[in-house]
């Protein structure tokens, strides 16, 4: 299998080649998509030809476009929350329509899991692929009544984390920095709040979610695992709207709305500040009342329409987290922590230019902006100390999108990215204190791309896609560069000599191809199988030597000595629908293997170790596994339950044995889990009021565990041998919620809702971590085991949310 996965670049940039041309003309099909009531255009609406099983979505001024056989069609029109309608379109020309959608009022045919054609999972080339509305993710039970992207991402199949209040995501296999998350274009380097509490994400703000997992698309590059694409929606043109919500741990509040009479300046902003500390401090708990935990996001958007041709959008994101934690437990504290304080905070923006040079040939010129910081402080005035990090971002990049009249989707485009790490600055944070400053050399890297992918539909069966992505990095001055001795393991004792590298100058470069492709096969109109395959190369890794991974962990960018992580995967999948498209079933295999991943030496320091390679040592991978989803669409009761199983694990092996991780023998991951089930269902009892329930069970995450232990000097010491060769204790929880909506009998400018919502309903104390400590007082030789849960009771929360 993994010779194959090696021979399959080359066959698929010969076949990207023999593919890429066009067939016969064929006449366009184009209009627009609006709010019957409102006149607003709908973003997202989609176009579907039923006898082609083909289509499109609308852009955000709601306009379609595609090239069609000569015939009569059956087009269909549809968007989440609003009646489909049926056209049947007679091309023997060019054909102009516009189409008004009336929002749904019926009870039993709303469609609440995706916005996608009714069997878009049928008939699209995509694995790999989900898409989920705000509506969904609203509906879904959540930890204190905050409605939270990223847990959501949590109940599809493929996707876990190591534990509860946890960042990142771990997909098929993939460590948490394999993920490339986007909002607007702009990456996020920590998706969550509260150290992993909920995402950064504002519900208000976003438009729809798309996760690839499976066949990503060549735009997409840097990460190896994953792309969450998330998009921030259009304001309101026509007239100020306000919306919000009060909720225990944070209150929102959005304004949007024209800028002047015209409807061609419009914006949108949104917040939300976290109301946490008075929370804790009303606890009969010393150590709770001592944690500190607040956060604020502020999230915008200005958009400018030039004209029918052109469009201007700038988003922009700033976010600040504060947390000072006195236990490691919110239910059961039994461990005191430090008085540490952590802060972290991100500032993003995006500028977009889109332009139509015709209707089928759009250009969109994105620019973008991203800073993360982070900061740790110690307020003790004999060692009081900030550390600071940061990882600085900064691309170009353009891409071209053509709609041929041969049934080609072409895509082709170009990005520049800068990357300028700041490591780690120790700094002494009084004239008392006794620490000494350190800094850690700066990194700088750039890392050039070029893209080009065509999606060919032969024939109502078979749809095709192409994609080559090509990559370069290198790495370059202003640093230092030790060598050492290739007899010894690398140690700073081992440093035989030190190469400066001059601002700018190329310290070393990585570069190669990253094919693409999926395939569909219509087995007949309610079944298909896909194929999906792609390489990825990643130059950005986050080191870490902690199971949970902190805002001050360390970024790396490659080098002379860690090269980038290469990823090849390969997916095959069965797609199934059933009673008119009331269900959907799929399954789908895949095998991953990675290269070049990184892990560290037993007992490294890693945070303010100014020769990291000294620390870190690289090996291969594999991950492998089946995930089973079905999904009922329709009726009063709509949800899913999916299944994963997987195995991922790891080889690290080198020249000496100080170079090797459980004696040089594969091991599991840290956040391998076997097994994965996943429930999340709605019942719509009324108009008015939603029931939803979300269930999860997955196997205990690996631990290492002890082999034996020394006594030395009257101390017990533990001996760990084998990584990860243990694991706790199973994991499984049941949320529930209701919402009470407005009454859509009573049109009125306020509109209120109401949610209900319990987190860990059974109260279970769930293992976050099993660990020993010594008990050097006893007389024996014997050591205590602690269990640590981090929501080890129940949570209930309610949530006013408003519009006006």
């Amino acid at each position: 299998m993994r010779n194959f996965l090696r021979a399959l670049p080359a066959l698929f940039i010969l076949l990207f080649c023999a593919f890429f041309s066009l067939s016969a003309q064929n006449f366009q099909f184009k209009g627009y998509v609006k709010n019957s009531v409102t006149g607003e255009p709908i973003e997202g609406a989609n176009v579907y030809v039923t006898n082609l099983s083909t289509g499109v979505i609308t852009d955000s001024t709601g306009y379609f476009s595609m090239f069609l056989p000569q015939g009569t069609h059956a087009v269909e029109f549809t968007y989440v929350g609003f009646e489909s309608k049926k056209r049947n379109i007679a091309l023997n020309r060019t054909v102009t329509i516009n189409m008004n959608l009336e929002e749904s009022s019926q009870l039993l045919q709303e469609v609440s899991v995706s916005g996608q054609a009714e069997d878009h999972n049928i008939s699209s080339s995509e694995i790999g692929v989900s898409k989920m509305s705000m509506k969904t993710i609203e509906k879904m039970p959540s930890f204190m009544g905050e409605v939270d992207v990223m847990k959501s991402l949590l109940m599809l199949p493929g996707v876990s984390t190591v534990g509860e209040g946890t960042t990142g995501l771990n997909v098929r296999g993939g460590n948490i920095d394999q993920n490339l998350i986007l909002l607007d274009d702009a990456p996020v380097f920590n998706s969550s709040h509260l150290m992993g509490l909920f995402s950064v994400f504002n519900p208000d703000m976003v438009r729809d979610v798309t996760f690839y997992r499976g066949a990503i698309p060549a735009q997409y590059g840097s990460r190896v695992s994953s792309v969450l694409d998330i998009k921030i929606r259009n304001p309101e043109t026509e007239r100020l709207k306000l919306a919000g919500g009060v909720g225990l741990i944070s209150n929102r509040l959005m304004l949007e709305g024209p800028i002047g009479k015209s409807e061609k300046l419009s914006f949108l902003i949104g917040g939300r500040a976290s109301f946490s500390d008075y929370l804790l401090k009303i606890s009969p708990n010393k150590s709770i009342q001592d944690t500190r935990a607040n956060f604020y996001d502020v999230t915008g958007k200005l958009l400018y329409k030039l004209n029918n041709n052109n469009k201007l959008q700038v988003s922009f994101y700033r976010a600040h987290d504060g947390f000072k934690l006195a236990s490691d437990s919110l239910s059961a504290v039994e461990i005191n922590a430090s008085s540490s304080q952590f802060a972290w905070e991100t500032a993003n923006a995006t500028v977009r230019w889109d332009h139509a040079f015709t209707d089928n040939f759009i250009a969109n010129i994105v620019g973008v902006y991203s800073d993360y910081n982070a900061i740790i402080s110690s307020p003790e005035p004999t060692n009081g100390f900030d550390l600071t990090s940061a990882v600085k971002y900064r691309k170009l990049k353009s891409d071209f999108s053509w709609f041929s009249s041969g049934g080609h989707s072409v895509m082709f485009g170009a990005a520049a990215t800068k990357y300028i790490i700041d490591p780690g600055h120790l700094d002494p944070n009084s004239d008392q204190s006794n620490i000494n400053e350190l800094l850690l050399q700066q990194e700088n890297g750039l890392e050039l791309a070029a893209f080009a992918s065509d999606e060919i539909i032969f024939n109502d069966k078979i749809t095709l896609m192409l994609g080559l992505r090509y990559s370069y990095f290198h790495s370059v001055g202003e640093r230092n560069v030790y060598s050492y001795d290739p007899t010894q393991p690398y140690s700073l004792k081992t440093i035989t000599d030190t190469t400066f590298f001059s601002k700018g100058e190329k310290i070393a470069s990585y570069h190669g191809a990253e094919p693409r492709f999926s395939f569909k096969y219509s087995l007949n109109p309610s079944s298909s199988v896909k194929i999906g395959y792609n390489k990825m190369r990643q130059y950005l890794q986050l080191v870490s030597n902690t199971t949970a991974a902190l805002p001050i962990d360390r970024w790396q960018l490659s080098n002379s000595y860690s090269k980038p992580i290469i990823a090849d995967q390969l997916s095959v999948g069965y797609f199934k629908n059933l009673n008119s498209n009331e269900y959907e079933v799929s399954a789908e295999v895949f095998y991953k293997t990675t290269q070049n991943v990184s892990d560290y030496k037993d007992g490294a320091e890693l945070l303010l170790n100014q020769a990291l390679e000294t620390a870190i040592l690289h090996g291969s991978g594999y991950a492998y596994g089946l995930e089973f989803q079905t999904k009922k669409n329709l009726g009063r009761l709509t949800g899913w339950l999916s299944y994963t199983y997987s195995q991922a694990r790891q080889l690290v092996k080198g020249d000496f044995d100080e170079e090797e991780i459980s004696g040089g023998e594969y091991y599991p991951t840290n956040f391998n889990k076997p097994h994965i089930l996943n429930m999340s269902a709605t019942w719509k009892e009324s108009a008015r009021v939603n029931f939803s329930a979300n269930f999860t069970y997955s196997t205990g995450r690996p631990v290492t565990y002890p082999d034996d232990k020394y006594y030395v000097y009257g101390l017990f010491i533990p001996n760990y041998v084998s990584r990860n060769q243990y694991k706790i204790p199973d994991y499984h929880r049941l949320d529930l919620a209701m919402t009470v909506g407005p009454d859509p009998a009573k049109q009125t400018k306020w509109q209120g809702s109401w949610t209900f919502s319990i987190y860990n309903v059974y109260a279970r104390k769930n293992a976050y971590s099993v660990f020993f400590k010594p008990n050097n007082q006893a007389a024996v030789n014997q050591a205590n085991a602690y269990k640590l849960s981090i929501f080890g009771t129940i949570f209930p929360s309610i949530t006013y949310n408003f519009s006006f």
